[in-house]
């Protein structure tokens, strides 16, 4: 198990969605320490989401391929089974 291998149970979209907050916060509050001192090293808080969010982008790509994959998988199934179910019906008329 990887650090860039993505668990079955986890919801990547979520994870990359706060992450992706985060980071904007992150960079929202540091162009405001340019204009303002009331915020003057808040986003140093925030800075570990910026390496957070590209991990969970590249984890969240390999999810969304295995889900593809699963479903490929499940719908070849899904076809192969209902193909043996017609053979059978065919050679019951026969």
């Amino acid at each position: 198990m990887g650090i860039f291998t993505p668990s079955p149970t986890i919801n990547y979209n979520f994870v990359a969605g706060v992450y992706s907050f985060f980071a904007v916060l992150c960079v929202i509050l540091y162009a405001l320490t340019h204009f303002t001192d009331a915020v003057k090293g808040f986003y140093i808080v925030l800075v570990p989401f910026l390496p957070c969010v590209c991990w969970s982008f590249v984890v969240r790509h390999q999810w969304l391929k295995l889900r593809e994959d699963e479903a490929a998988t499940a719908k070849t199934a899904e076809g192969e089974a209902l193909s043996e179910e017609k053979d059978a019906e065919t050679k019951k008329d026969k």
